[in-house]
């Protein structure tokens, strides 16, 4: 699917948004159009903070569509566990391609065998030992921590695509 619908209001500017797409017609589907339902939306950045104190630890976004929320606790999960935000961003990622319970789960080059076999025996279909340019399946990442003791920021930025992180 392109961006948008392909509609541009005479005189906007601007195309209009597709994101009711995400919606199934199958009445039986868990994301079935129905009222009081919000459209899916990949527009997600993240903020955590400090739980004790509520000051600011990271910002962090992982573009892709229904990688984003897996990719962000993806994320979220390194920088919990003591990752610098290049080595959270570095690391091997798993997708559920169309975010739903039976889709196929694509594995980042870089998942141990033992993971991989586990994973299929429990009945996932499987794509892994992605590498190369089929990466884009993982999204594209933006990490920036912040120091709670001296202030100091410090920034990644996903190799996955043409990112950069620049101080000053």
């Amino acid at each position: 699917m392109g961006f948008g619908t392909g509609l541009t209001p005479t005189n906007c500017g601007f195309t209009l948004q597709n994101r009711g797409a995400g919606f199934s017609l199958d009445p039986s589907h868990p994301n079935a159009l129905e009222p009081n339902k919000r459209p899916f939306h990949t527009i997600i950045p993240a903020i955590m903070t400090h739980a004790d104190t509520g000051e600011l630890f990271a910002t962090l976004s992982n573009m892709g569509g229904f990688m984003q929320p897996q990719g962000h606790m993806q994320l979220v999960n390194g920088l919990v566990r003591g990752l610098d935000p290049q080595t959270a961003i570095d690391a091997p990622r798993f997708c559920i391609a169309d975010g739903t319970h039976d889709g196929t789960v694509f594995l980042e080059d870089g998942f141990h065998p033992d993971t991989v076999s586990k994973l299929e025996q429990m009945g996932h279909t499987m794509k892994h030992s992605i590498r190369g340019h089929e990466r884009e399946v993982f999204g594209r990442a933006q990490i920036i921590t912040r120091d709670r003791t001296t202030g100091i920021l410090c920034a990644g930025s996903d190799g996955r695509a043409d990112g950069c992180a620049l101080g000053y």
